[in-house]
């Protein structure tokens, strides 16, 4: 009987299947030990060439998806069929895939074979038993297996120990590679100096920029967005230990920003502190309001009859320039009668602020510090850092009895409120850093940047770390209409 003909009648077909849940060389070394051991079975079978399915560095417990276990089902439809694993745990790991198997059993025989493990007839109740018996076991342990990674994992990352392989900056067991720590440094300048992570992105990879971490693993070999955004957010690449347990429920960014336990015992690429202005940048309100990140001076301007910010909108009536197709305005609001009225060309206002920048970064007067910003920078971490350490605190009282689940809820929302309100004091001192790295001084260098290399976001960082108020006032009786007039515009640099 050949093995690898399907069967339309009852002869029976014998098919092996081979798993290995980790394969951390690449070499399959793990499941050509277990053919070797299942074709020998085999032969005692009288069966020389049977079909052979194959899942290698699969887990049958991670609920992965397994080609090779689906495709053996599609071939036991086909007729009678004996399976050959070299273990039953190999072929099943869970309950809910035995029973998969079991359902087929009515419309199509199913005898299993294993080299460890005897075999049994899943037609029978006997068989049906026995193979219960051995993937309730198997769940237990993968289950229990799981446990106690994850406790090692965790008392690794107290201890500050290494977790995992090579990152991208660190070779295995945390050694800095000093050509890629240099890329990570220039990108958290970048980043901090307002540049978004999409720009970045295409900085990265231009067409004589580092190779991508997965260079030699993709096809395409390119920088993603998603890549650059992970790094800037990772605690590792300021020599911090960070630990999170997965979470079916927690979000993307959320994995990105784990909470960080303490410092490690590698060495940094960059502070504690620029991780924590850049998770701080990444989770501040003001990220996420599209509109103002595609206008230059949205939400910067003030209204002179209410104080009002002025918002970016498009073509205003009597306008039909091309440079004045755009202006600013404030927003009128019903029982509010001051709010509203107040117009300001785009292009006019953009062009006088973008002058005041460039002559202000050319006579290399910048402002100074505002009293106690690091202070207030540090007091913050501090805040975030306490708050962290009260809430791992509550979890261990609150398994171990101490505290009610109401007690532990309203614990963690007063935690909760005291982080996000530490993370905005970082993410407004974040601005500071966008004169960080700037040709200062240059004027021809910095007209160049202004026009053609800098981003809105970037140059919007700018404008915020420089002015201290840029207000419009309303437009003089017998002088109103489309003309840009720059004695409207009170613009008053910090000290």
């Amino acid at each position: 009987m050949d093995g690898t003909q399907a069967s339309n009648n009852n002869v029976e077909q014998v098919v092996v299947y081979l798993r290995i849940s980790e394969d951390r060389t690449g070499a399959e070394a793990g499941v050509d030990r277990q053919r070797q051991d299942c074709l020998e079975m085999c032969a005692m079978l009288g069966i020389s060439d049977p079909a052979v399915f194959m899942d290698n560095d699969i887990s049958a417990y991670s609920g992965k998806k397994r080609p090779g276990y689906l495709e053996l089902l599609e071939r036991v439809k086909l007729g009678p069929s004996r399976i050959v694993a070299w273990h039953v745990d190999r072929l099943y790991r869970r309950p809910r895939e035995l029973e998969d198997l079991i359902d087929l059993v009515e419309t199509h025989p199913i005898r299993i074979e294993t080299v460890k493990g005897g075999a049994f007839d899943l037609n029978t109740h006997e068989g049906r038993l026995m193979a219960r018996q051995l993937v309730a076991i198997a769940s237990y342990e993968s289950g229990h297996k799981a446990d106690r990674i994850r406790r090692a994992n965790q008392q690794k990352a107290e201890r500050g120990d290494w977790h995992g392989g090579a990152k991208y900056g660190y070779g295995i067991g945390g050694v800095l590679i000093p050509s890629e720590a240099a890329v990570i440094r220039e990108m958290a300048d970048r980043f901090l100096a307002g540049q978004s992570v999409r720009q970045i992105t295409r900085w990265l990879n231009r067409d004589d920029g580092p190779e991508p971490p997965s260079k030699g693993k993709s096809r395409l070999n390119v920088w993603h967005e998603s890549t650059v955004g992970s790094i800037l957010c990772s605690a590792r690449i300021s020599g911090q230990r960070a630990y999170e347990p997965a979470s079916k429920t927690t979000t993307t960014w959320e994995r990105r920003d784990r909470a960080i336990l303490g410092p490690g015992n590698w060495e940094a690429i960059i502070t504690p502190e620029e991780t924590a202005r850049i998770r701080a940048v990444f989770n501040h309100p003001d990220r996420r309001v599209g509109r103002s990140s595609k206008s230059l001076l949205a939400g910067l301007i003030t209204c002179a009859k209410c104080g009002n910010t002025l918002v970016s909108s498009g073509l205003h009536r009597g306008e039909t320039s091309i440079g004045k197709r755009r202006f600013y305005r404030c927003l009128p609001l019903p029982g509010r009668p001051e709010r509203g009225g107040l117009v300001v060309s785009a292009h006019g206002i953009e062009t006088l602020v973008s002058e005041a920048m460039i002559t202000r970064l050319a006579a290399t007067t910048l402002p100074t510090a505002t009293p106690g910003e690091d202070a207030g920078v540090s007091a913050a971490m501090e805040q975030i850092t306490a708050a962290r350490q009260r809430m791992e605190d509550m979890a261990r009282d609150y398994g171990a009895g101490l505290l009610s689940r109401t007690e532990l809820h309203a614990a963690k929302t007063a935690a909760t409120a005291t982080i996000n309100s530490a993370e905005l004091v970082l993410g407004r001192s974040a601005k500071s850093s966008a004169l960080k790295g700037i040709p200062i001084g240059d004027e021809e260098a910095l007209r160049a940047a202004w026009e053609v290399e800098w981003s809105i976001p970037q140059k919007r960082a700018i404008i915020a770390a420089l002015i201290d108020t840029l207000i419009v006032k309303p437009a003089q009786p017998g002088k109103r209409g489309a003309r840009f007039r720059s004695e409207r515009v009170d613009l008053t640099f910090k000290a």
